[in-house]
């Protein structure tokens, strides 16, 4: 018996108990320590190219003993991703002779720059619509293509190029490969030499793939009409999520970087899926009209300076001025208010993560901490009695109603007071304090990530997009 040593078959090299090694083929080669399973798989992918010569002896001297609870069937899929990051290191270090090499415990492929360079421009060529004529290419698409430019060389695009399609189009590679691909256009003559070699393989006919394009275009405008005009958007229009509706909340404290992290992932994960993103403070974001006119006198009378003395002035048990009075009134009225403007927007939450699309919210309410952090503002009446008790539970039972919808996935920001207090100048030192301790307490969610966002965005806005990923 003969069995398959090639680097593409995972199965026959994986473990190291069957094997007698010649020190010699060793060359100071050890386990990688970074890895928790298949260690054996890699090791021996880097220890068969120093084999001259390799013998098998057909017997049984081994006996393996199944565990469900082993260290092999219960690590989870980081540890798969680390070993997927490990071999694209080896790919990159050492080449095998396959231009595609494959792990197939994970099924992960990893393709050669030169491959990925020819099917970036395919995909660039064959999606040239007549509307893009005298169009820039693409930001991302120039971003992508310059990058695997300099990860590979001419003569390795033509070569990949030449398995796929015949000479023609290999001749249009090559005169683009040439020029500075800036414009949409570049790509027309690319675009009628793939239409005529691939004309076999395609799935429809020129009318009826002419009548999906437009379906799917006109469903494209359609939501991006709605999406510009501010209508609501909880139906999938483009893309959805391939494993269903996820909801992420974003936490922290005022100069966290909330809603300039929030516009950054809404307008990337936007390219590829149908995106919401729903405020759900009382703040500055979106509100009802209802609310409307209350934030407007709020702001005129002194907002949250006058709701801190009116505070003091109960806990410290003093004569309650008309002023206090007429604030409490004003408070229960803002409370109600707000509580069916949340109660509404939980509802579309909903609606949009059933139907699939991805939710990013602007903080999330909670009822762990009253009074605080998006908390009910009501619930020091639940002890008492009469109408008041009976708003105060009416408005906690919509904040349960939340607690029950609990998010896929919170995010929570950090940041020291210093950084917050150069972002927003009008907050103290002790109110940012106050604020992250709240919000680091909160438990409201199976999966939270915390993220310093003190650091350059750059590197905070890959670690939220890699989160909700991971979730995704």
């Amino acid at each position: 018996m003969t069995p398959d040593l090639s680097m593409k078959n995972s199965d026959t090299i994986s473990f190291v108990w069957g094997r007698i090694y010649r020190r010699a083929c060793l060359d100071g080669l050890r386990f990688n320590e970074n890895l928790t399973r298949e260690e054996d798989l890699y090791f021996n992918y880097q220890i068969l190219p120093n084999c001259r010569q390799i013998k098998y002896l057909d017997a049984v001297l081994y006996y393996y003993r199944y565990r469900s609870d082993s260290l092999w069937h219960t690590t989870g899929s980081h540890d798969s991703l680390k070993v997927v990051k490990e071999f694209v290191k080896l790919s990159e270090t050492e080449p095998q002779d396959s231009s595609l090499v494959l792990i197939r415990a994970y099924r992960s492929f990893l393709t050669y720059p030169s491959y990925e360079t020819v099917l970036l421009l395919f995909r660039i060529a064959l999606k040239l619509r007549w509307r893009d004529a005298g169009h820039r290419l693409g930001r991302d698409d120039c971003t992508e293509l310059a990058w695997l430019m300099e990860q590979t060389t001419e003569e390795s695009v033509l070569c990949a190029a030449s398995e796929m399609v015949g000479e023609k189009s290999v001749s249009v590679i090559q005169k683009m490969l040439r020029q500075s691909l800036k414009r949409k256009s570049s790509f027309k003559p690319l675009q009628k030499s793939l239409r005529k070699e691939l004309r076999i393989y395609t799935a429809y006919s020129r009318f009826s793939s002419w009548a999906v394009r437009t379906k799917r275009e006109i469903f494209w405008l359609y939501g991006g009409a709605k999406r510009r005009l501010g209508l609501s958007n909880y139906t999938a229009s483009r893309r959805i999520s391939p494993s269903g509706g996820l909801v992420v909340a974003i936490l922290g404290c005022d100069g966290a970087g909330k809603s300039t992290t929030l516009s950054y992932v809404k307008r990337e994960f936007n390219k590829k899926l149908d995106v919401v993103s729903v405020y759900l403070g009382s703040g500055d974001g979106s509100s009802s009209i209802l609310r409307k006119p209350m934030k407007l006198v709020a702001r005129k009378v002194g907002g949250k300076g006058v709701g801190h003395a009116v505070e003091k002035e109960y806990a410290e048990n003093k004569r309650i001025s008309i002023k206090s009075r007429l604030y409490s009134v004003a408070k229960i009225l803002w409370a109600v208010t707000l509580a069916k403007e949340k109660k509404k927007k939980l509802r579309n939450i909903v609606k949009a993560r059933n139907n699939g699309l991805l939710v990013l919210t602007d903080r999330y309410p909670q009822i762990i901490i009253p009074g605080a952090s998006d908390g009910p503002l009501l619930s020091r009446y639940r002890s008492g009695k009469g109408l008041l008790k009976r708003i105060a539970d009416w408005e906690e039972r919509i904040y349960e109603l939340f607690a029950r919808n609990a998010p896929d996935l919170v995010i929570k920001l950090t940041v020291s007071p210093e950084t917050a207090i150069k972002r927003k100048p009008e907050m103290t030192v002790e109110e940012i304090r106050n604020k992250h301790s709240i919000i680091m307490n909160l438990d409201i969610s199976e999966h939270i990530a915390i993220i310093d966002t003190s650091r350059p965005f750059e590197k905070t806005r890959g670690e939220v997009m890699k989160k909700i990923w991971e979730m995704i």
